[in-house]
């Protein structure tokens, strides 16, 4: 008669120990796949921003040569002028600004997956 039955391996075989791996080993990938899953929102969203900034520099060049060439008169031009290019520009710089800071504020990639990795193999080595 052959046993249908599985019994959970017992604490400290070998079975034990691999079993405790491999699961490990599991969860340190999905940890990795949802940190990289994050990584690309990131990206998406510094990619955004950076065409928006671009946009807008774009739009406040065009809306200063669009108002000198047609629409104001020669006494009332570069006022005109500055201000669209500052409202342009500004936003523009500003996005830029935040991109930037957006960048280098965030931690590196994977970071917590290395940690917790770290923090495995330190247990397993026996330190603590």
């Amino acid at each position: 008669m052959t046993s249908s039955r599985h019994d959970a391996p017992r604490p400290g075989s070998l079975r034990s120990f691999i079993g405790g791996v491999f699961s490990l080993l599991l969860t340190r990938a999905e940890l990795l796949a949802l940190e990289a899953e994050e990584q690309k929102d990131r990206l998406l969203a510094a990619l955004f921003l950076g065409g928006l900034a671009l946009v807008l520099l774009l739009i406040g060049l065009l809306a200063a040569l669009l108002l000198v060439a047609v629409l104001t008169p020669e006494a009332v031009r570069p006022w005109l002028l500055g201000g669209f290019m500052l409202i342009g520009l500004g936003g523009g710089l500003a996005l830029l600004a935040r991109l930037r800071r957006q960048a280098h504020d965030s931690q590196p990639p994977f970071a917590a997956t290395f940690a917790e990795v770290r923090k495995d193999w330190d247990s397993l080595s026996g330190r603590s």
